[in-house]
């Protein structure tokens, strides 16, 4: 974010760091109807990185200068033909923008880090008004909620979060992971259960996700549904030391609640 901006024409850098600028374009499109209908131009700027592969991803640029919305790839060559590059912009309004919004998420994570949670909510929204879209700002105001118990706000941010399909990438998932366990220990099970299954329906292959939403449906009491979501983390990873003490705890509860025959009639009926 912080290397000075080059165009991809350039050799790159000497510290080797990926390419990022912000570049634009003209669009046409009509506006008013009839008599009224008229012709407008509108620029679009969007924010570019390089990978390693040479190619871009980019993103369009919010009213605040900040790049927001989904990814999407192009080629060097589009970005050359298509666009123009604006190393002004880039460094007058998009790096500051930017690092305002990073220093208020890293005053936020402080700020709850010492258990000082109306300093840390204050320092979330500020990053979340000007990038609605942060992904650590959202997560960071959801866990001060929180540590709060005050569930319902907790509850919006949880249904913002399933929206926001870079909430579920790897770089967050520590606070994936922190977010769900709160969500868990508060007794949010259904949200915690739409929570665990976007990331699901992302990624079907991770024997932690499944374990996670085996533990939900265990504390939820659905015992039939945590040994099935059990046994498929166990089937990716044998040696789950967690997953052998949840299915022994299973065990205990059904005994604990009932004879062996009603365990096992519950065991087939849970839903």
């Amino acid at each position: 974010m912080e290397a000075l901006p080059h165009t991809p024409t350039d050799n790159p850098p000497a510290s080797g760091e990926p390419f990022r600028g912000v570049f634009s374009t003209q669009t046409q499109a009509f506006i008013g109807f009839g008599a009224t209908k008229r012709r407008v131009k509108q620029n679009i700027h969007i924010f570019a990185e390089e990978q390693p592969d040479g190619s871009y991803l980019v993103r369009n640029l919010n009213k605040n200068f900040i790049p927001t919305g989904k990814a999407r790839p192009i080629s060097r060559e589009q970005l050359l033909t298509d666009y123009l590059p604006e190393p002004d912009l880039y460094m007058n309004k998009v790096v500051p923008m930017m690092r305002r919004v990073q220093k208020n998420v890293e005053a936020g994570d402080a700020h709850r880090s010492e258990s000082e949670l109306m300093s840390a909510e204050f320092e979330y929204k500020n990053a979340l008004r000007v990038d609605e879209e942060h992904i650590r700002a959202t997560f960071g105001l959801g866990l001060t909620y929180l540590d709060r118990g005050e569930l319902d706000n907790a509850k919006l941010v949880c249904r913002r979060l399933i929206s926001l399909e870079a909430a579920f990438g790897e770089e967050h998932k520590h606070l994936f992971n922190e977010f769900g366990i709160k969500m868990r220990k508060h007794k949010m099970y259904e949200q915690a259960l739409l929570y665990y299954f976007k990331a699901y329906r992302l990624s079907k292959t991770d024997d932690h996700l499944l374990y996670n939403i085996a533990r939900t449906y265990f504390e939820r009491g659905k015992l039939k549904l945590s040994l099935k979501f059990l046994a498929m983390a166990k089937a990716i990873n044998p040696a789950f030391p967690e997953a052998e003490t949840l299915s022994r705890a299973i065990e205990r509860k059904a005994l604990e609640e009932f004879s062996v025959p009603t365990g096992r009639a519950r065991l087939q009926s849970d839903d």
